[in-house]
């Protein structure tokens, strides 16, 4: 089978609409914890709620699948949460998958996706104060509607790390936005927020927020950046009946705010784009520009002390930049993208300390712990001589491997240690070859094993051979990210 991205609407939408919403660890222990005590309340549990946005999200989903009266919808988790009860809340629990941010090596997705996710919360909070100065009383669920409408792109970003590095190389590298995603991903990123949204019982609120027939279209939204072309000046009145209606809307000020936190990150607070869209701002609220730009800025600074995950350097530490707005003093730095385990494997095999078999070893099963996941239990040997000697293993009660004979007899192993190969089995497939493996290592695998065994040279004179086990499911794409990280440290390749 072909390693194969998903290529357009449908098939990212049927990659994304059924995959789980990552969840702190703690946070949702915590929230296990709340549902079993009986003197717990919901308004205990806000804060615990409110502490995670994809947890947060999903109560508004189902509050809002199951709320009889769509007129009247549901639009903050707080809200939700009285909706949902309780046990309502426990039934969402399998829709969860955890992660824990005490590890000391982070892995590069869920990095990019808490840098998302406080990409968001800037935007929501900047949303927030741009709607409190106009007075419009829906400051609270404009700041969830910002911040939900990007739930799609953290998504992405944690199940499709490769593919959303490559659209911001691109997008850093001049090309639109827009067409970086069509030309992916084969769709709009905002085109499967809706889709999704739609599937996910969304409120429509979040929905609209990208829809022109409640935000200005781009011709309408130059319209609107017109009036208020200079900047000392207060800007001029919407003549036209629809632009009026639309910028008496809540929902533009959660468009441009995402725009601009984006911009910002991507491109620092001097972009030359961000002017666009504080006019148009300044136009909404009729205020001068420099007061749009200072309200963004203070809600920058708020969204760093109350929502840092810990992803990215936020918006507020950026503009300590001494040379912001300075470009001749220093040209700006792109910001820097985490790499993918794969490519960092291939970077430190580049240093001339790394190209012993012990080194490449070590290296690949440090690989293999952040790109494969589901890997339960590795095990990498060294075969030299005639002889193969476990190096490094993972998972494993290290007495068990140790009485294990590595050395006897082995058909499977004979042809792992004869040329390069690599295998991925289970069930049939698995239970067919168990007696040809080295004497006692059957007992560390049972009826529900996931067995993938490849090996490749190492070194003029030695091979490593791979053992990765799991009582889960290995999937296409971990077999193939294992074949990738042997080839990575084969000694052919180098």
């Amino acid at each position: 089978m072909i390693d194969k991205s998903p290529s357009g609407l449908n098939e990212w939408l049927h990659f994304l609409k059924n995959k789980k919403f990552p969840v702190q660890a703690v946070s949702l222990a915590r929230l296990k914890t709340q549902i079993k005590r009986t003197d717990d309340t919901l308004d205990g549990m806000q804060a615990n709620i409110a502490s995670d946005p994809l947890l947060a999200f999903a109560i508004l989903n189902e509050a809002n699948r199951i709320v009889p009266n769509k007129n009247s919808e549901i639009k903050t988790p707080f809200h939700a949460a009285a909706m949902v009860g309780m046990k309502g809340i426990e039934k969402l629990l399998p829709q969860f998958a955890p992660y824990n941010l005490n590890t000391k090596e982070k892995p590069a997705p869920l990095i990019a996706f808490l840098s998302e996710i406080q990409i968001s919360y800037e935007a929501a909070t900047i949303a927030k104060h741009w709607a409190i100065e106009k007075l419009t009383s829906h400051e609270d669920d404009i700041f969830w509607i910002t911040l939900f409408r990007d739930s799609a792109r953290w998504l992405l970003w944690f199940y499709a790390y490769p593919t959303m590095t490559v659209i911001e190389q691109k997008i850093q590298q001049g090309e639109k936005a827009s067409q970086a995603e069509l030309n992916t991903l084969g769709c709009r990123i905002d085109e499967l927020t809706v889709h999704l949204c739609t599937h996910w019982h969304t409120p429509n609120k979040v929905i609209e927020s990208f829809l022109t027939k409640h935000i200005p279209n781009a011709k309408e939204l130059q319209t609107l950046a017109h009036l208020a072309h200079h900047p000392d000046e207060l800007p001029g009145f919407a003549e036209d009946k629809r632009l009026t209606i639309l910028i008496n809307n809540p929902l533009i000020f959660s468009y441009c705010a995402n725009k601009v936190a984006h911009e910002a990150n991507r491109m620092k607070w001097d972009s030359k784009n961000l002017p666009f869209f504080y006019r148009i701002v300044a136009t909404i609220m009729h205020r001068r520009i420099g007061e749009i730009i200072q309200m963004a800025h203070l809600a920058s600074t708020e969204a760093a002390t109350l929502f840092n995950k810990g992803g990215k350097v936020s918006l507020a530490q950026q503009l300590l930049d001494p040379n912001l707005y300075n470009r001749k003093a220093k040209p700006p730095t792109k910001p820097s993208l985490p790499l993918s385990p794969l490519a960092e494997l291939k970077i430190a095999l580049m240093k001339p300390n790394s190209q012993g078999t012990k080194q490449k070893a070590n290296l690949a099963l440090k690989t293999i712990l952040k790109a494969i996941p589901n890997a339960q239990h590795s095990i990498l040997f060294r075969h030299s001589d005639n002889k193969v000697s476990p190096l490094y293993q993972s998972g494993y009660n290290i007495e068990i491997i140790k009485a294990i004979k590595w050395n006897a007899p082995s058909g499977v192993f004979k042809k792992l240690s004869q040329k390069k190969s690599a295998s991925h089995l289970a069930g049939a497939k698995l239970n067919k070859i168990v007696n040809e493996l080295p004497h006692k290592s059957d007992q560390i695998i049972d009826k529900n094993s996931h067995l993938m065994l490849a090996s490749t040279q190492s070194s003029a004179n030695e091979m490593v051979i791979f053992w990765l086990e799991t009582r889960t499911k290995f999937s296409e794409n971990d077999y193939n990210t294992l074949k990738k990280i042997v080839s990575l440290i084969s000694h052919t390749t180098l």
